[in-house]
């Protein structure tokens, strides 16, 4: 199964990795920088504790936002009341006590129609403020990581543009300030969230730089994570797709991990009614409502998604069929054949399931050796005939409906031609009578893939976006889900995640 519910690991192993260690997270508003730097103290295996310094909400709006942060963090939100100073600290503050020196010397500001900085009154061209208080909100970020001192800590600033228009300084010497202090000198991490996306003249100060988008695909909402730099770190993934589904940031990794898992049986997915029947995918039903018996389903599958999410789509639908008792009629993507599928199914059925209850459709191959006792022969002249339903009834006899009519059109269409929709009418008025389930299998480059589209009454899409799997609905109109797969319960589990 992929990697699911966190922050992309070489992000967490830069992090990890001795020393201290910055990131910028950018990213227009809405894109989840807030949610991305407050998960990331969950998720830091090797930071115990973390400050959270907010320029732009208070301490019970963000409680209320992430309840589960009330136990992990210690926020720090916009305070500018005196606080004491230690006389003896560990960290190094350097850099803090030069800007302190330049504020209260009047020579640091960001333009010189600054009103006040850090709360203090500028009168007749000069700054009145308490000597020892000029930044009260990093004063306490330096205690804070100085009472945990030498364990490492995390500093949250969200968001840096706002903490320096509030001191009305410089967002970059702010940023020189904290990295020389206490990323380089005190060997401690911080995290910079900056307001807005793409380059910056700030992005060079940063040890890593992370930005988040939205945008869309196809009306969707489409989020990418891009890792732009982690110094120090090799990335295998350079862009995500996430979501913000629950409050929580997901990235999705582009990799399925392996099946680790022995094959287990096939416990059958409940029809959602008496005429409609389920997928065999309990997520998937939540979206089509289920295969609605007499009707078309179409799978528009592009190239670029792997052939294994296939395979399990079609592991799932079957076994589902199957386990019920119920008949199945297959025509198998290119390069398949029955023993491929018998393989592939028969370790999820009981002994003769597959052999009582499956016909696969095989083109006829001169020279060939044994065929297969569930195949049916594809001759290539008329394909009415060669899918004749009543044919498939008299192979299937122990087999209860609806029957599910499986086909994969690249097949269909290399051995009748682009125009196999329109000679398949006896099949389809066939299967409509039957109050069976007709599911077509095709590709968008297909000659078939437009006029299946309009004869079904759900259209589903599988693509492939940096990397990873997202599903979603023409027929019904659905968001992007991303999709992956479970296999700890030794049958394959689609898991959909909506992209929100």
């Amino acid at each position: 199964m992929a990697r699911s519910g966190k922050i992309p690991k070489d992000v967490i192993e830069f992090f990890n990795q001795p020393g201290g260690h910055s990131l910028i997270v950018k990213g227009q508003a809405g894109t989840g920088k807030t949610t991305f730097a407050l998960q990331l103290t969950e998720e830091l295996g090797e930071v115990a504790d973390s400050h959270y310094l907010s320029a732009r909400v208070s301490d019970e709006s963000l409680f209320n936002q992430f309840p589960w942060l009330r136990e992990r963090l210690r926020p720090a939100i916009l305070q500018t009341a005196p606080k004491p100073v230690s006389a003896t600290t560990k960290v190094l503050r350097l850099a803090l006590d030069q800007l302190e020196g330049k504020i209260q010397a009047g020579e640091e500001s960001e333009d010189e129609g600054a009103k006040s900085v850090a709360g203090a009154d500028v009168k007749d061209g000069y700054i009145e403020m308490s000597i020892g208080f000029d930044l009260p909100e990093i004063e306490a970020a330096y205690d804070f990581v100085d009472g945990r001192m030498p364990k490492r800590s995390l500093v949250l600033i969200d968001s840096v543009d706002a903490l320096a228009e509030h001191y009305g300084i410089a967002a970059s010497k702010l940023i020189n300030v904290l990295q020389r202090d206490l990323v380089e000198g005190s060997k401690q991490s911080v995290v910079y969230v900056l307001e807005g996306g793409g380059e910056t003249r700030l992005d060079y100060l940063g040890d890593g730089v992370l930005n988040l988008s939205s945008t869309e695909h196809q009306g969707r909402r489409l989020r990418v994570m891009t890792i732009e730099k982690l110094r120090g770190q090799q990335v295998g993934q350079h862009k995500y797709l996430y979501t913000l589904d629950g409050g929580r940031l997901e990235a999705f990794a582009a990799k399925e991990g392996t099946k680790t898992t022995a094959p287990r049986p096939w416990k059958a997915v409940a029809d959602p009614s008496k005429d409609v029947v389920s997928t065999g995918i309990r997520s998937l039903d939540q979206i089509l409502g289920g295969l609605h018996r007499g009707r078309i389903v179409a799978f528009q599958v592009s190239n670029l998604v792997p052939a294994d999410y296939v395979d399990w789509l079609r592991t799932a639908m079957i076994c589902n069929f199957v386990a019920q008792g119920r008949g199945v009629a297959h025509v198998p993507p290119r390069k398949g054949s029955a023993e491929f599928l018998r393989e592939l199914v028969s370790p999820h059925l009981p002994p003769g399931a597959f052999e009582s209850h499956v016909q696969v459709f095989e083109s006829v191959t001169l020279g060939s050796g044994e065929v297969s006792r569930n195949a049916l022969h594809m001759e290539g002249t008329n394909v009415d005939n060669d899918l004749k339903w009543s044919n498939v009834e008299y192979h299937l006899p122990k087999s209860g409906r609806p029957f599910l009519a499986l086909m994969a059109f690249d097949t269909l269409e290399s051995v009748y031609g682009e125009k196999v929709l329109e000679q398949m009418s006896g099949v389809l008025a066939t299967v409509r009578r039957s109050h069976d389930v007709f599911v077509g299998l095709v590709t968008p480059q297909s000659a078939s893939a437009a006029k299946l589209a309009n004869l079904a009454s759900s259209v589903i899409h599988l693509e492939s976006l940096n990397g990873t799997v997202v599903l979603y609905g023409e027929k019904p109109y659905t968001e992007l889900f991303a999709v992956s797969w479970d296999w700890s319960g030794g049958v394959p589990e689609a898991i959909l995640r909506p992209i929100v």
